[in-house]
């Protein structure tokens, strides 16, 4: 699906990310569900980032990737976002743990103590499924394909030189094979130079887990 972009100049130095990301899409006429469509990018995790509900998005990098993937869609400075970005999910993080800290209820003492055996079933029932959900992770992370983030090139890349360098980031331990050749990645962040031909030019990008699993994207360059 092609998205056509306005280059247009909006004031952002006083807006919330979430300001900047909404007022930038919508400055260009897009609809976030055609933007979430595009990027591949589940559409309640674009509306998180519009809305502020940090919370809502992936644990651990995942979340940083999406802000990242969309600023650069919207061609926003993606590293300043980042930055802002982690201070205000912290401020929201401490929010949220302080409001639950507040809203647990208090037992007595006394009714602790005349239920031991409801108690010890608790225990056992939430150890087993910590046990359980731990091991679903440690499968998921075997079985799923390995997450990948392509930065450059674009989609239908146009340029008047004879290489480029693609670059991108992955999973810690998934193997990254750029045109058939495997490549050293830095903690999942990869770039390499690449030859380019005259006319197009077809740049494959795949990472690739330990048991074979793989997530592959491929780029179209234009050499004119």
């Amino acid at each position: 699906m092609a998205i056509p972009f306005k280059t247009s100049t909006i004031k952002l130095e006083s807006q919330t990310i979430s300001e900047q990301l909404r007022s930038t899409r919508q400055e260009k006429n897009l609809k976030l569900k055609d933007v979430a469509k595009y990027l591949k990018i589940d559409y309640k995790y674009l509306e998180a980032l519009e809305k502020a509900n940090f919370e809502k998005l992936p644990i651990g990098a995942y979340g940083k990737n999406f802000l990242r993937e969309y600023a650069i869609f919207l061609k926003l400075d993606y590293k300043k976002l980042i930055e802002t970005f982690e201070k205000e999910r912290t401020i929201i993080d401490n929010k949220v743990k302080e409001k639950n800290y507040f809203s647990k209820p208090i037992l007595k003492q006394k009714i602790i103590f005349s239920i031991p055996k409801l108690a010890k079933n608790i225990i056992i029932t939430t150890a087993v499924a910590i046990c359980f959900f731990y091991l679903g992770s440690a499968v998921k992370q075997i079985f799923v394909p390995p997450f990948l983030d392509l930065e450059s090139p674009i989609e239908n890349f146009a340029t008047n030189k004879n290489t480029i360098n693609v670059q991108g980031i992955s999973d810690n331990k998934a193997q990254i094979i750029i045109n058939d050749e495997v490549i050293i990645a830095n903690n999942g962040i990869f770039n390499k130079n690449i030859n380019l031909k005259k006319g197009i030019n077809i740049i494959k990008v795949t990472a690739r887990k330990k048991y074979g699993n793989e997530t592959t994207i491929e780029r179209q360059v234009i050499v004119e």
